[in-house]
Formats: structure tokens, sequence, C-alpha cells
């Protein structure tokens, strides 16, 4: 059995509002793992879940927005079940109290092999402990201006020491701009200056889905490189997203 809810965020921390409807799942020794890419390839991402209620299994979930609709109307704790033909995996069956779910999986020749690796960096010369509240300021940032832009940039305080700052708007001086200095930040061999364009509104979406972390780091490499990491006590998921090429 699992919470409802908790079922429910672990899909969302993939779908990520629609933008990735097609995924695989593989569970093994009850551990789920569901490995994915944003369609113009910015971003790759995994989820994992320790404690996942499931048989060994791999199998494909194409429409990822019915399974989130039909699983909508369950609440509490839901069994989950496979049906398979032969060594085919055909439906996922949800059930909880009063319903009984049945989710059609689909061939797994349909789902995209070409998730690319993540290779982590040498070093990532900005780390920040994310804590709710700079989770909360840093979405108020992207919302106030709904830009599709935010430069992660090396400035320097009133004390005239080097801050890790994000700044949300337009690479324009005739803009609305909105600059949020990030507490709890370290500072390694990145020089002053420094200015990274990314993509606010992806940053924004993998923050809102993964509200309910118990510990969030934000790592930046300079050559352009964000890897957005969460972890609770059952699940972690873990996001790297390139610099934006066309600013």
């Amino acid at each position: 059995m699992i919470n409802k809810n908790e079922l429910q965020s672990v899909i969302n921390k993939y779908y990520l509002n629609g933008l990735n409807e097609s995924v695989k799942w593989t569970v093994n020794d009850n551990a789920l793992d569901i490995n994915f890419q944003s369609p113009n390839k910015d971003m790759i991402g995994r989820v994992i879940h320790t404690n996942f209620p499931l048989r060994d299994s791999e199998f494909a979930v194409f429409d990822t927005s019915k399974l989130s609709k039909l699983l909508g109307i369950a609440s509490g704790d839901v069994a989950l079940e496979l049906e398979q033909i032969q060594k085919v995996f055909t439906k996922l069956i949800i059930s909880d109290l009063n319903y009984t779910l049945n989710f059609a999986l689909t061939d797994l020749i349909m789902i995209t092999d070409d998730v690319g690796n993540a290779t982590d960096p040498d070093n990532y010369e900005i780390e920040s402990k994310l804590s709710s509240e700079e989770i909360t300021a840093i979405i108020r940032a992207h919302n106030a201006l709904e830009s599709d832009n935010v430069i992660v940039k090396i400035d320097r305080d009133l004390d005239g020491e080097d801050v890790l700052v994000l700044s949300f708007g337009d690479n324009s001086n005739h803009t609305n701009k909105i600059d949020y200095q990030v507490p709890n930040t370290t500072l390694e061999n990145v020089a002053y200056g420094t200015q990274i364009p990314f993509n606010s509104s992806l940053i924004k979406v993998i923050l809102n889905n993964n509200k309910d972390a118990e510990e969030a780091i934000l790592s930046i490499n300079a050559k352009g490189l964000i890897k957005l990491n969460f972890k609770s006590e059952d699940w972690e998921s873990i996001y790297y997203i390139i610099r934006k090429v066309d600013f």
C-alpha cells in the first residue's frame, strides 16, 4: 500500500505539469526508478522511490495525464497491482476502499530509450541549501514577471562580499527585473561578474513539484549547468538543466 497523495507526488515530479507524458517505470526490490528528459532536451531528470509496493517489473506509462486523472478520484492508501499477458504488462490496477481503477499500459517500444545520461562535473562552484522559504521566494520572483529568463550571477553585497543573485527578467535595460539574493550559499573559485542564463519557467515548475522535500540543494557549474536535488524519507528527485544558448 502507498498513500494516494504520495503516489501523486512521485508522478508530479517527472510529469512536471505536462512536460513529460510518456516514461518507463522500472521497479526492482521495491525501488521505483523513472528517468526522463524534456522535449527540447534542456533538462534530464530522475525520480526514485525506495519503498514502492509493486513487484519487480518494467512497463510503459504513455499517458501520464490520464493516470493522474484516474488517481485523482482515489483517497487514502491505495494498493497497486499489475496485470500481465505473457511477458507484457498491460494494466496498472489501483484500488482504494471504494474504487478499482484500471489504467492501460503501453508497449515499451512506444517509449523512447534515448534519455540522456547526466555526468556530474568535477566541481560545482556554487551550492545553496534551499529551505521552503527560499523555494517560495524563487517561485514568487518568477511569477511576478512571468518571464522565461533568469540569470545566475555573482554580485557583491553592501559589505563587499561576493553573493549569488538570481536576476529575473529579459536581458534589457528597459524591462522590469527582480534580483533575489540567495542565502545559505557557498562560492568556490567563481569570479565576480559571472552571468549564466537559464530557463526560469523550467526551474519554477521543478521547484513547485518538489516543495514537499525535506532537503533541497541547488548546485551550479559555471560552465552552464544547474543541478537540483531533492530528498525525503522514501524518495529522491534529481534534475540537470543546461544553460540557455539564445539569450
